[in-house]
């Protein structure tokens, strides 16, 4: 597969809730459906759970380059990088279980029910909102694989269905000069540009003029939010 310098970007016509996706993940959400289609969710894509196990590093082909950095396969994409917000509130999301209407239900239906765990739990959570115009991502790629792959992708971050972060349009272009998607140059060094492993094999092997960054315990690849991906990696800051 022949590989670049790449820009990702998405256009936004409404405001993003939560945060944003890393584009390798996006990527493997979306080309899930025919890499995986003996273990589709209701939607048609890979179906993942934290009682299960990860899935294989690689299992699912994604049109950019990657690199095995010790126990991890990473994937030659930045984090995302957004513009200062035109505005930022939060809002909250809360669902509760109408007892108000229990008198609709038969009295023998009429059972004690738990509002602090199950379906039938009751919460309020706050949900950062920002009112930015778009996403952008530098990677290393194939253009027209990683523009066909997204096209589909109507909407990220948090609470689509509600209308959030809707996109209007995916803009991949290749780039001239070095690939950027792990660290930027700068006049006093380099500086991070995305989520990379600590150590490897107990050694350093981060630059030594490396910039912005912090320690974290995290995710280095997708699925970012399973236990078994979590390990000490650097993030930028």
């Amino acid at each position: 597969m022949s590989t670049g310098p790449l820009r990702v970007a998405c256009r936004l016509t409404s405001p993003l809730a939560g945060e944003p996706p890393q584009l390798d993940a996006l990527l493997e959400w979306a080309l899930s459906p025919l890499f995986a289609p003996d273990r589709p969710s209701p939607q048609g894509h890979f179906k993942i759970t934290r009682s299960g196990p990860a899935p294989k590093q690689g299992a699912l082909p994604i049109p950019l380059a990657q690199v095995w950095i010790g126990p991890w396969l990473v994937a030659c994409c930045s984090n995302p990088i957004l513009p200062v917000a035109a505005a930022e509130t939060v809002e909250h999301v809360a669902k509760r279980l109408a007892v108000e209407h229990a008198g609709l239900l038969a009295p023998a239906a009429r059972l004690v029910v738990s509002t602090t765990n199950s379906w039938t739990k009751s919460y309020r959570l706050p949900l950062r909102v920002r009112a930015v115009d778009r996403i952008v991502w530098l990677a290393s790629g194939n253009r027209r694989k990683v523009q066909k792959a997204l096209r589909d992708v109507k909407a990220v971050g948090k609470k689509v269905s509600d209308g959030y972060g809707r996109v209007a349009e995916w803009l991949v272009k290749d780039l001239d000069g070095p690939d950027r998607s792990w660290w930027a140059p700068h006049p006093s060094g380099q500086v991070l540009m995305r989520t990379l492993p600590l150590l490897i094999d107990g050694r350093e092997w981060l630059p030594k003029d490396l910039l912005g960054w912090r320690r974290d315990y995290a995710a280095c690849r997708p699925p970012y939010w399973h236990p078994e991906r979590r390990a000490e990696v650097v993030v930028p800051c």
